[in-house]
């Protein structure tokens, strides 16, 4: 395509003539603060305002009576390696000790070595054995399918 010049219009190559307006800029910083000021100055007033605590009543308006109690923090643990070791002491010299569980029933707990050792010798006990229901369907056999 062809350009178009137009001799009207001569092409100026230089700089801008205009400059930002400070003075605009200036207002609008001033008439930010004040409103940001002025705000911050409502705000205080109405906390003023609002601040009424009734006779009777603790820091944040409620009853003193119906504040709770002072809890006890959470049992944090002082020394955790030696806690686990006492732990499984505690858990060996259960699982290596006798003693009844339930002496009306006759069940006692027997060291794990020998209850190891009745069970190779006496095999698991034997439990009922569960019956599934019979269903009508078939399912047919790898040859059947064919």
């Amino acid at each position: 395509m062809a350009e178009m010049h137009s001799e009207t219009t001569p092409a100026h190559h230089g700089h801008e003539t205009r400059d930002v307006n400070i003075r605009v800029i200036a207002l609008f910083a001033l008439s930010l603060a004040v409103l940001l000021l002025g705000s911050l100055a409502l705000m205080a007033w109405l906390f003023d305002i609002f601040d009424v605590t009734p006779e009777g009543h603790g820091l944040r308006g409620a009853p003193l009576a119906a504040l709770p109690p002072h809890r006890p923090g959470p049992h944090l643990q002082t020394s955790p390696t030696q806690e686990m070791q006492e732990m499984l002491r505690a858990e060996n010299t259960r699982l290596q000790s006798y003693a009844w569980v339930d002496r009306s029933a006759g069940i006692a707990r027997i060291p794990i070595d020998r209850a190891l050792e009745l069970v190779v010798q006496q095999g698991l006990p034997s439990w009922p054995e569960v019956t599934l229901p019979q269903t009508d369907e078939r399912v047919p056999t790898s040859q059947e399918s064919r």
